[in-house]
């Protein structure tokens, strides 16, 4: 009996060894870390402690083991798998939870076509780097050439898998610390933090250069073509709304001039581009 009660309380002590860990795992988790679960791991701690206690008592009583300490050894084994059964089964809970909430903000905060940053995250990111006052930094805004063709020629389908192409090619030739999202349509927008040394015309032409590259769609292959917009902040605007404003009129104008890029130029006004200038008053900047 001495020996079957000693077994229980050891196996109890290895299920409730085995809970350190989940328990742990969980208070690592800022957004779900309480004063319960830390209370719990000291807990599961001091239940160790008292395992190891009755274990030795029961080693050093091997005879005199009762029918009473036998069953309290049971419970032993029972409390201790089932800490660690709580634990394990919170955690897996909480990790599903995590995960779902990591996709729900992606979603919220990306387009789910190109998987690229959306129009609500551009917002929030440019408005974050106007808000830190650095020296300078670029907005681009860039828009396909004749992409309503390209959708009415060959369907919708094959229009949006030419976009998450685009959106694959500029995001791979863009600096690490450039951003770059679909605000609607074939309309893409990139901040371009200033640093020492960088070529803003460099930049746009390696974007013009990695669309140059054949696209295969319906069994043709196509060359897809973009304008790009650049204002400078502050020089070009000194809110969010005008700065884009001014990268879309850039945009537009090196549209009309069938040049790959344009920088905003003073005397550039909405004005000059009847057939866009409805498009960018009324933008939702």
């Amino acid at each position: 009996m001495g020996l079957s009660a000693s077994i229980l309380v050891l196996l109890g002590l290895i299920g409730l060894s085995l809970s350190l860990k989940p328990a742990y795992q969980i208070c690592a988790y800022s957004q779900f870390s309480s004063k319960g679960w830390l209370t719990l791991l000291m807990l599961i701690a001091l239940f160790i402690v008292s395992y190891f206690s009755y274990l030795s008592l029961l080693l050093k009583a091997q005879e005199t083991v009762n029918f009473i300490q036998l069953v309290v050894a049971g419970i032993f084994f029972a409390g201790g798998w089932f800490v660690y059964l709580v634990t394990r089964l919170s955690k897996q809970t909480i990790e599903n939870m995590d995960n779902l909430l990591q996709e729900k903000n992606h979603q919220a905060n990306h387009d789910l076509l190109t998987g690229l940053p959306n129009r609500q995250q551009y917002y929030r990111s440019i408005d974050q780097f106007i808000a830190k006052e650095p020296e300078t930094f670029y907005c681009m805004m860039l828009d396909i050439n004749n992409f309503k063709m390209i959708n009415d020629t060959f369907g919708h389908s094959e229009g949006d898998r030419v976009l998450q192409i685009v959106a694959e090619r500029i995001d791979s030739v863009l600096p690490a610390d450039a951003l770059a999202a679909r605000i609607g349509g074939d309309e893409i927008a990139i901040i371009i933090p200033d640093a020492q040394d960088r070529n803003i015309s460099i930049i746009a032409k390696q974007i013009e250069q990695a669309l140059l590259v054949d696209i295969p769609c319906s069994g043709h292959m196509i060359v897809i073509g973009a304008s790009i917009g650049i204002a400078q902040f502050p020089k070009d605007g000194q809110d969010r709304k005008s700065l884009m404003k001014n990268a879309d009129i850039a945009m537009y104008s090196a549209k009309r001039n069938e040049v790959s890029h344009q920088y905003f130029q003073p005397h550039l006004t909405s004005s000059q581009f009847p057939k866009y200038a409805l498009d960018i008053d009324k933008s939702s900047f």
